[in-house]
């Protein structure tokens, strides 16, 4: 299975303010660079970096295993681990030569039509409001969600900036104290969102499967575990898939108590 956009994105954010973050898609999978230097591999959602020898008293003790088949093994970084993520794409860089330039084929100019991508309609040195977002997206299940996690847990979304080429733009993330509880990507028309579920959460969704959609079943079946887990990437056009998106939050964290 190849990565999701939305895991990559990730990464990359998980690294900002180190230097040049980017990321491009190589063989279906993507490579995440440092400073134009590739660091770390993101291959079926796993996150992996070089066994190079600058790495070792940091990774000492990490799993080790080939990002594909015929690859040399590749230490396996826990990605929601920042800080060790952020020391091994460092050292990386600085043990990784710049990759010799290409000559660049000329690129034919991109038709006028059209609206802009997200990210030029919204720079970065314009925030959007939650409104500006949802006017974007044009879909009413954007609005529901948000409202829902208003009503549900009381809290108020971050909305941040995104540098990575994966993603890049503003994007919306809700937390519960410093649990994370989903994040949301600005799409034409509808949105993704992205729920990480541990072991624990797991178990309780593999009891309930049988009553989530089939679409829904398919994708937890092609996601890859991580650590126990899984980073689960839904894609909300309908109201199903909202419907399916809450039951997953709820499976996270408990609603918030109600003021009377």
């Amino acid at each position: 299975m190849a990565s999701s956009p939305e895991f990559v994105n990730y990464i990359c954010e998980q690294l900002e303010g180190l230097g040049a973050v980017r990321s491009r898609k190589m063989f279906g999978e993507y490579m995440v660079y440092l400073n134009d230097k590739p660091v770390i591999i993101v291959c079926d959602d796993r996150a992996m970096v070089k066994t190079l020898p600058c790495l070792e008293g940091l990774l000492q003790g990490r799993p080790a295993e080939p990002p594909y088949q015929g690859a040399k093994d590749h230490y396996l970084l826990d990605p929601d681990d920042r800080d060790t993520l952020r020391e091994a794409a460092r050292l990386a860089e600085e043990a990784t030569p710049l990759p010799k330039k290409k000559t660049p084929k000329k690129k034919e100019a991109a038709p006028p039509d059209g609206p802009p991508p997200w990210d030029i309609a919204w720079p970065q040195q314009m925030k959007p409001a939650l409104s500006d977002i949802g006017a974007w997206v044009k879909n009413p299940l954007f609005e529901a969600l948000t409202g829902w996690m208003a009503d549900t847990y009381g809290v108020e979304p971050s909305i941040e900036f995104s540098r990575c080429s994966m993603d890049r733009g503003w994007n919306v993330k809700y937390k519960k104290g410093s649990r994370p509880l989903c994040a949301l990507y600005v799409r034409e028309g509808w949105f993704t969102a992205m729920v990480t579920l541990g072991a624990k959460q797991l178990l309780e969704l593999e009891a309930l499967l049988p009553a989530f959609s089939a679409p829904f079943q398919a994708l937890y079946e092609r996601t890859p575990p991580f650590n126990g887990g899984k980073w689960l990437v839904i894609d909300v056009k309908e109201a199903e898939r909202l419907e399916e998106v809450q039951r997953l939050i709820l499976m996270k964290a408990k609603p918030g108590k109600k003021k009377a």
